[in-house]
């Protein structure tokens, strides 16, 4: 599988199997993406390869870090140590990400109210003018 960030110039691909395909609604994940909740693929580190660009890596809690293109920002990755071995992708930063369906929520005790009411609210193919 693979993917990049918004300026093309991070390139990277994985070969291992994903385990686990997440919503993810903790505070972290809502400050450091600017989002109501992170959807992100679980998948194996040594199986990871950046294959060009330049990641810049953070510390955003005691336990976790950040990795993102030191040119457009998109955040690639974090990394936890109490996950093991596994790199937490960014499932929008991939190739495929429509063919990929997240599997559970977690952290819904921090889950923003509205979420579960997006089904219900009017839709449109492209922007409103």
């Amino acid at each position: 599988m693979e993917g990049s960030c918004h300026c093309n110039s991070v390139h990277f691909k994985f070969s291992g199997q994903i385990r686990a395909i997440v919503n993810c609604h903790c505070n972290l994940c809502r400050k450091m993406n600017g989002s109501a909740f992170s959807t992100y693929v679980a998948v194996p580190a040594q199986s990871f390869e950046l294959t060009s660009g330049t990641l810049k890596t953070v510390k955003v809690s005691e336990h976790a870090s950040k990795s993102f293109c030191t040119n457009c920002g998109t955040p690639i990755y974090n990394q936890n140590p109490r996950l093991g071995d596994l790199k937490i992708v960014y499932l929008g930063t991939l190739d495929n990400a429509a063919k990929l369906t997240p599997a559970i929520n977690i952290f819904c005790e921090s889950q923003l109210i509205w979420v579960t009411q997006l089904a219900s609210l009017p839709r449109f193919e492209q922007g409103v003018n």
